[in-house]
């Protein structure tokens, strides 16, 4: 019966999980078609689509202390709701400003879903399972995002782009119901948790040297979804087609990392797995950098893309082993942190040039590396202590 009751509630934050990445991408899907019925140039687009990670950041900030003190069930609710009300109000919107608010409400409701699930599905495993579990809640994150384009892509020559996102916000809906008839765990300081206490663990080394790595692997997944088009335009000469595949195979790299690091995290040490990931990421930066044919270029952004995924699972699942009783606190200090290197590397390849992308995503990778390499040099040394 308890293996059951695991059961529903993994499946639960797996339904989470798609419909952050259905909340994720569904701007740029829409987008062509607000442009259009608000006629709005692209700095007014910029503007639009820059409340997106507004309202993640929000929501990061607010689902840790949240789930700590009043537990899970609740939240994911209200969090479900708001993403369907966002995506309702996107569906309906007849002014700019009414789209904008349905766009931070979907980024806040997506944003609380992200870090929910990941916490969910850390505190319910096992130590030996818990990061290959995240990992697998990465391949669903991985269908969300990709369902979205190819609904668009089949269906927007049948239906309104309105009409597409009204249906996967009812579907949001569903699960929400589904929610409903689920125990989840329980609160688990259900008389608050002392500001003294949160302050401590955000200042301890082990927290911030992990956070710091999900800054740089989050800065090099938002500037690679984001600029992976215009660079192979840009300096590769790809058509808009053959960018948009590129684009797709990594986000479908990302994808089977995630499933085959499922199976290979059960046998083999996550610090192992990380810097075998980083190398291939480095691999892949250098192959795009020299590298001017199809299938090499597709081939080295196939191979950052598996790179990019063990960085958050493996991350993630050290940091809910060590922080099992404020596990949602630190998720959420780890995520605004990440969420924070993502704002600031896509504004530093704005100001060192898009010609430099491939240099900066091996950099990062370097660095993550290096910061991995101190985190568990001092852990040995207070362990010896």
């Amino acid at each position: 019966m308890e293996k059951l009751v695991k059961t529903k509630v993994l499946i639960a934050g797996f339904t989470g999980m798609i419909f952050f990445g259905v909340a994720f991408v569904i701007l740029g899907a829409v987008m062509p078609s607000l442009l259009e019925k608000f006629s709005i140039d692209h700095t007014q687009a910029s503007m639009l689509a820059g409340l997106l990670p507004v309202g993640i950041l929000f929501g990061s900030l607010l689902f840790g202390p949240v789930i700590d003190r009043f537990g899970y069930k609740s939240l994911i609710i209200t969090a479900s709701l708001t993403t369907f009300f966002g995506l309702q109000w996107l569906a309906l919107s007849e002014t700019i400003t009414s789209a904008r608010i349905s766009i931070f409400l979907i980024g806040l409701g997506g944003g609380v879903l992200n870090g929910l699930t990941n916490s969910l599905v850390s505190d319910i495993s096992t130590d030996r399972e818990r990061a290959s579990n995240l990992s697998i809640l990465g391949v669903f994150y991985t269908a969300g995002a990709l369902t979205i384009p190819l609904l668009f892509a089949t269906l927007s020559g049948i239906f309104t782009y309105a009409a597409i996102t009204s249906g996967a916000g009812f579907l949001v809906l569903l699960s929400a119901l589904y929610y409903i008839f689920i125990n989840f765990p329980q609160a688990k300081h259900k008389q608050g948790l002392p500001l003294i206490k949160m302050l401590s663990v955000a200042k301890e080394p082990f927290v911030l040297l992990l956070s710091f790595i999900l800054f740089f692997q989050s800065g090099i997944e938002g500037i690679s979804n984001n600029w992976i088009p215009e660079y192979l335009k840009s300096y590769k000469e790809f058509g808009n087609e053959n960018s948009m595949l590129a684009l797709t195979a990594l986000i479908a790299g990302v994808g089977i990392g995630r499933a085959l690091l499922g199976f290979i995290l059960r046998r083999t040490q996550g610090g192992v797995v990380l810097s075998v990931s980083m190398i291939m990421v480095i691999s892949g930066a250098t192959l795009l950098e020299f590298t001017s044919s199809n299938l090499m270029v597709f081939s080295g952004i196939s191979l950052i893309g598996i790179g990019f995924a063990s960085t958050f699972p493996i991350v993630f699942s050290m940091l809910g082993t060590k922080y099992r009783e404020v596990s949602g606190t630190v998720f959420s200090f780890a995520l605004v942190i990440a969420l924070t290197g993502n704002t600031l590397l896509n504004f530093l390849i704005g100001q060192i040039g898009l010609n430099r992308y491939p240099t900066l995503i091996a950099l990062c990778a370097i660095t993550i590396i290096t910061l991995f390499t101190i985190n568990n040099s001092l852990n040995k040394r207070k362990k010896s202590c």
